[in-house]
């Protein structure tokens, strides 16, 4: 089985309306031949050739674009949309879908550090998904695609319920970190490290070049055990269909909602 999805989910503190900013961001995808964006647009379902110069002049002028999206239409065929001006509410997205090839996996994580350390989130997720059951058999069927759906932490669910899980590579900073304790992290299974920019990035495996989705999935439900403990990730409940979990806030949650 091949995964069929690569994804990049992240809540920013850092806008992408300066210059240098906007540029370092296009840099990123540049630096990879096979990465770089064949077409972009200000909103969805517009997509223009990727022109860097014309981007950056868009993003910097007076009457600022609010998001941008990038493509690519070949490998590594990609689809993403970043929130330029930041506010509370700020958000990014990276799909990579198939082929997936080797040389993707391979660089997929590096990739995402370099996003988070432009940006900075205050939460953020990288994660490989492997095909899911929909609806789920057994047991281990229904925790994948609890796995899957914390992985993929769209805005909608992540401001009412607060952080619903981990992915694959995980970043915490700002007020999350502060919620679970910088301690608390630290002292997380799994393999935890403090990337120079600030905050805690956890790691379900130590690498994910020869694991399988069994091994990741494993590793994943030990660390929610443990985080689940601090009382600040969101609260699943399973579909009776089968189909699908939905979230409500944690105790911590709550209390940050009503201070806000």
């Amino acid at each position: 089985m091949k995964p069929d999805l690569l994804s990049i989910s992240m809540f920013p503190t850092v806008s992408l309306d300066i210059e240098d900013k906007i540029r370092n961001l296009l840099e990123i995808f540049e630096a990879n031949e096979k990465m770089i964006p064949t077409y972009w647009g200000n909103s969805d379902g517009v997509k223009v050739e990727y022109n860097r110069n014309e981007i950056i002049e868009k993003v910097i002028a007076k009457d600022k674009i609010s998001e941008l999206y990038l493509y690519r239409d070949k490998a590594a065929k990609y689809s993403g949309v970043f929130d330029i001006k930041w506010s509370q509410r700020s958000f990014l997205k990276i799909d990579f879908h198939k082929p997936i090839s080797p040389k993707l996996l391979a660089s997929f994580y590096d990739f995402s550090d370099k996003i988070a350390q432009l940006v900075k989130p205050i939460y953020g997720v990288a994660h490989i998904f492997w095909p899911s059951t929909y609806p789920w058999n057994n047991e281990r069927e229904r925790m994948q695609v609890w796995m899957d759906v914390c992985a993929y932490p769209v805005p909608v669910r992540f401001f009412p319920n607060g952080p619903l899980g981990i992915g694959a590579r995980t970043y915490f900073s700002g007020h999350l970190l502060e919620m679970f304790g910088k301690e608390f992290l630290l002292d997380c299974p799994g393999e935890v490290t403090e990337p120079d920019w600030g905050g805690i990035r956890i790691d379900v495996l130590p690498s994910f070049l020869t694991s399988d989705n069994d091994t990741l999935l494993e590793s994943w439900l030990s660390i929610m055990k443990y985080l689940q403990t601090s009382q600040v990730l969101a609260i699943p409940s399973f579909d009776e269909d089968k189909m699908g979990v939905s979230f409500s806030p944690n105790t911590a949650w709550k209390e940050y909602l009503n201070k806000s």
